[in-house]
């Protein structure tokens, strides 16, 4: 509620007489502006007898008579009624302190052949004269026009024609306005400079598109002297302009302005201790920066202007506004909070408004606790802040009553205080790179600056880049050079170098030429000879010397990237784990399988890898199914299959020993098979797989309970409790019989899988007698337990990578295993897999289509498999 009613009663009785004969609502005021407003561009040399600071609302009321015409990034606009205006209300104040201005000298159109003339004025230094008294000069065109200069939003290779005024008073404004456009929605770029036409500095930069109405730009604070406009298009033939017309109108600058500065990004830089406001603003620029409620400028911004400065040396931070308004501040620390970007959320370190008339700010001595705030019933000055060196703040001034007089703002400059003067080499210090990086993943180059650069004064002729490591200079492959956050103008702590990729690796310097544009806020220029390093590791490449081979062929691979005698890094190649320190060469190496390799090198804080596959068809292995099968009866079925590095082979053709020679064959007769396969390239399998196929006895049973007797010792026949015999011998005998195994408890060793059949029951748990049967399942002698060693599986001569304790044979039937625990590698009594084995544990493993079959209370201990 800040002095609101106060305001309000003042205005009332101040304005009463006005609103009976405009209007009698705060309506009347806004219409005044706007009749005011349209004197500055019908009349500009009664604009300022007309207004006063009493005539102004202590509020921004932004109109609706009023359109601002824009940049196209910072276009607005509001609903119109009819009779209203067009007038631009930015203010672009001058304080680049003249910045070189890029150059190229591109050419555009069918100039490149020269079969067309440019135009007369397509030089800067043969630019049209256009008078400053509103004459407009018809029919211009940048038709086969050059492209010359370029910088904030005006793109490289832009067609510009050049036009020049004179400015004959100090603090004048020159309004551009053009129209009669031969195309619309073409893009429209504004190109302000002073200065030698041989050397010219920039002022700004102004971006929209082309409309059906006439389009205005005004440039405030303006010098007496010549000046430079140039005008262009988007590059490119088709985007030129046959026809425009271009007016220009000096006037005085109104009292109240708008303009960038009004934004954080686009701040004034405070370069001594004393900064002169000789100009007053209204409203905000694009954005309402200050959140409303959130601090004690309760109502957000309000007629508002932000300024940028950096403490050159530690101290005590004082400073005052000497005014006779009410004037409102906040500082908000930019180093500690990230940036002007993060102002909206932020909190500022002090804080004032005070409903005070008269000078505000801070004083000495200092209070280091922060933040502090002053609500609008506060003394307007609080206690100062301790400052850091190369800290650098913001501080938003916000004009409460709209005064149009300004102000002086001062920094205390006594013993103690902090120096927040940048004028080198007296005090403060020139801008220079303090570090740079290259991107992991782009063709990108990062350089952090000291303190933030002006925008427009990034230049890619600024620096040379060498390769330290080889001599070589790469500054060629630079294609652009633009600021961190620069779409917004203002300033940058952070350059990003693009190029175009043909780096190669090693360390790099990056040094400042003589001549470069580069300054800070305060327009001091970085210093020729400056230099950082960094480290950039290119991408790597990997290429075979066959990407198809047999098994048992050689290849030799080749990694690209990094080589150097020796190289500034290692190559490692996986697998394998080979390494390489030179020409990035690995030869020799036999695959046995299709193999993908991965070769990979870091330096400078990146790794890059890259990849080849090598296809190898010499993993071939053929199997028949089922091995080594006892059957009861003829005939029965064998089947080839055949896998090349893991996967089924299509398309393989087989040739058994019986010479038939499709997958599956039917066998009559016991005997061992063989089969060979071929695959579609004429490789054939490099096994010898066979099938030995046998006609199982009747089995004894143990008389006549057909029982067979098995203990952890065996020895015996089986065939009694008093003879029992091994696991093994057991299921041999009991084939086909639908025999009982009865095992005692104890512990059984198996060294490879054991084979179950049809028609058989493996039951353990029984005590010596085979009189009592127990389930318990704990281990050991409590209970049968099975323990299988470590080693591979092995089936009809052929090791496969599993290790199991009971293997099921395809098509089993009607079998059951009862009360039986397994224990496997890698369990607590069970030795596990060499690391890298790649052998994968299995306590009961079932083959294929097995069917009626039961497991009844087994325990197993799957211990740990081999990882590859």
């Amino acid at each position: 509620m800040k002095k609101t009613v106060l305001l309000a009663c003042l205005f009332l009785f101040i304005f009463s007489p006005i609103l009976k004969s405009q209007e009698e609502t705060i309506q009347g005021i806004q219409v005044k502006k706007s009749v005011i407003k349209e004197e500055i561009e019908t009349n500009p040399s009664i604009i300022v007898k007309d207004i006063r600071s009493e005539d102004l609302t202590p509020t921004r009321i932004k109109t609706d008579e009023i359109i601002i015409q824009e940049n196209s990034s910072r276009e607005k606009s509001t609903s119109i009624p009819d009779s209203s205006i067009t007038i631009n209300e930015k203010i672009i104040t001058n304080h680049l302190k003249g910045i070189p201005l890029s150059y190229s000298n591109i050419k555009s159109g069918e100039e490149e052949n020269g079969t067309k003339a440019a135009p007369a004025n397509d030089a800067i230094c043969s630019a049209t004269t256009i008078a400053v008294n509103g004459t407009c000069l018809d029919n211009q065109t940048n038709i086969d026009a050059t492209s010359d200069y370029y910088g904030g939003c005006v793109l490289s290779g832009s067609p510009s024609v050049f036009y020049k005024f004179t400015i004959t008073a100090p603090n004048n404004m020159i309004t551009i306005s053009l129209n009669d456009f031969s195309s619309l929605g073409r893009q429209l770029y504004l190109y302000l400079m002073n200065g030698l036409c041989t050397s010219p500095n920039a002022i700004n930069a102004e971006c929209t598109t082309t409309t059906a109405t006439p389009l205005s730009f005004s440039f405030y604070n303006l010098s007496p002297g010549t000046y430079y406009l140039m005008v262009a298009t988007q590059p490119g033939v088709g985007n030129m302009l046959s026809r425009f017309d271009i007016c220009a109108t000096q006037a005085i600058a109104p009292p109240l302005i708008t303009g960038p500065e009004q934004d954080c990004f686009g701040a004034i830089a405070v370069c001594d201790h004393t900064y002169i406001q000789n100009v007053s603003y209204t409203g905000f620029w694009d954005t309402q920066e200050i959140t409303t409620g959130f601090t004690c400028l309760y109502g957000g911004e309000n007629n508002s202007v932000w300024y940028v400065f950096t403490p050159q040396t530690s101290g005590n931070l004082a400073f005052m506004i000497q005014t006779t308004k009410d004037y409102d501040w906040a500082l908000y620390n930019l180093t500690a909070i990230g940036g002007c970007a993060n102002v909206p959320g932020a909190t500022p370190v002090l804080c004032n408004y005070s409903g005070t008339l008269g000078n505000t700010g801070t004083t000495l001595p200092v209070n280091a606790t922060i933040p502090r705030s002053v609500n609008d019933l506060g003394l307007p000055t609080m206690a100062g802040i301790p400052v850091v060196a190369g800290t650098t703040y913001a501080l938003i001034i916000d004009n409460y009553t709209a005064d149009i007089n300004g102000y002086t703002l001062s920094f205390d400059i006594s013993a103690g205080s902090a120096s927040i003067a940048d004028n080198p080499p007296a005090t403060g210090a020139y801008p220079s790179m303090s570090s740079a990086s290259a991107s992991c993943t782009a063709n990108t180059i990062t350089i952090n600056m000291s303190e933030g650069v002006e925008c427009l004064s990034i230049n890619p002729n600024n620096f040379t880049l060498t390769n330290t490591s080889t001599g070589v200079n790469f500054t060629s492959a630079i294609t652009q050079i633009t600021g961190v956050n620069c779409s917004s103008g203002g300033l940058t702590t952070q350059l990003l170098i693009t190029h175009n990729g043909t780096l190669t690796t090693g360390v790099y310097q990056i040094s400042v030429n003589a001549g470069a544009t580069l300054t800070d806020k305060c327009g001091n220029l970085i210093q020729p000879g400056g230099t950082v390093s960094f480290s950039y590791l290119a991408a790597l490449t990997l290429t075979s010397s066959a990407n198809n081979i047999c098994g048992g062929e050689t290849i030799s691979l080749d990694a690209n990237g990094a080589d150097g005698t020796p190289s500034v890094t290692t190559y490692n190649l996986n697998p394998g784990g080979l390494t390489n320190t030179t020409n990035g060469v690995f030869a020799g190496l036999s695959p046995t399988v299709t193999t993908t390799y991965t070769v990979s090198a870091t330096f400078g804080g990146c790794t890059r890898t890259a990849n080849v596959t090598v296809n190898v068809e010499g993993n071939i292995v053929t199997s028949i199914n089922p091995t080594n099968q006892t059957v009861c009866s003829f005939p029965t079925s064998l089947s080839a299959s055949t896998n090349i590095n893991g996967t089924a082979c299509v398309g393989c053709t087989y040739l058994w020993s019986t010479g038939q020679t499709t997958p599956s064959i039917s066998v009559t007769t016991a005997g061992t098979y063989y089969v060979t396969a071929t695959t579609v390239n004429g490789c054939h399998n490099f096994n010898s797989p066979s099938s030995i196929i046998s006609v199982a006895g009747t089995g004894t049973g143990g008389g006549t309970c057909d029982v067979i007797y098995v203990s952890p010792a065996g020895g015996g026949t089986g065939y009694t409790k008093l003879s029992p015999t091994t696991l093994a011998n057991a299921v041999i005998n009991a084939r086909c019989t639908n025999t009982i195994i009865k095992m005692q408890k104890g512990t059984y060793t198996l060294t490879n899988c054991q084979a179950v059949p049809s028609y058989i029951t493996i039951e353990g748990g029984f005590d010596a007698l085979y009189e009592t049967k127990s389930s318990n399942l704990t281990g050991g002698a409590n209970s049968t337990t099975i323990r299988r060693t470590n080693s591979k599986d092995v089936i009809g001569g052929i090791t496969f990578n599993t290790c199991t304790a009971l293997l099921v044979e395809d098509g089993a039937k009607q079998f059951r295993i009862q009360d039986i625990r397994i224990e496997l590698p890698g369990s607590a009594f069970v030795t596990g897999h060499a690391a890298g084995a790649g052998v994968i544990n299995y306590g009961i493993k079932l083959g294929t289509t097995c069917s009626d079959y039961n497991i009844v209370r087994c325990y197993i201990d799957a211990g740990v498999g081999a990882a590859p």
